[in-house]
C-alpha cells in the first residue's frame, strides 16, 4: 500500500472529491489530486455545513453560517475562530489551523469574511486557505 505522500506524487491517482460537485473530465465528478488540495475541499464543506444537515452524522458541521447574523461586536471574531478551531479538532484531526481572519467590509455591515490558514499532518511545511464570504443582507 502507498503512503499518502507517494499518493499525493502519482498523477494518475485521484483522492477524493471537490465542492461544489461538477461533472469531471475523467468520471463522474471532479476530484483532487493532493492532500492539500483535499483539505482545503474538506474544510470548506465542514465550515459550511450546519449540524443536522448530513445525513447519518447529525451532528457534522459548524454553526458559522448562524453566527453571521449575529451582532458584528468586537467579540464576533473570536467567537467564529473559536467555532472554527473546534470543528476543525473535532472531525478534521489531521489539520492544523494557523491563523483565523474575520474581516467586515466597512462600507457593507452585511458582510463578513473569513479566512483559515492551515497545514496538515501530512507535511505541516505547506500551508493552504480557504476563505469564505458572507452576506447576510441584499447587500
Amino acid at each position: 500500500m502507498a503512503s499518502a505522500k507517494e499518493t499525493d506524487l502519482n498523477p494518475d491517482t485521484f483522492i477524493g472529491l471537490t465542492f461544489p460537485l461538477r461533472k469531471g473530465q475523467q468520471g463522474f465528478f471532479n476530484s483532487s489530486k493532493t492532500s492539500l488540495e483535499q483539505s482545503t475541499h474538506n474544510v470548506r464543506n465542514l465550515l459550511l455545513t450546519l449540524p443536522g444537515e448530513r445525513v447519518g452524522q447529525p451532528t457534522f458541521g459548524s454553526n458559522l453560517k448562524a453566527m453571521i447574523f449575529e451582532q458584528m461586536d468586537e467579540e464576533l471574531p473570536g467567537r467564529v475562530e473559536e467555532e472554527i478551531r473546534t470543528s476543525v479538532e473535532t472531525w478534521l484531526p489531521y489539520i492544523e489551523v494557523h491563523e483565523v481572519s474575520v474581516l467586515t467590509d466597512d462600507g457593507d455591515e452585511n458582510k463578513l469574511f473569513v479566512d483559515v490558514r492551515f497545514s496538515t499532518s501530512l507535511d505541516r511545511d505547506k500551508e493552504n486557505s480557504v476563505m469564505l464570504n458572507f452576506e447576510t443582507g441584499p447587500g
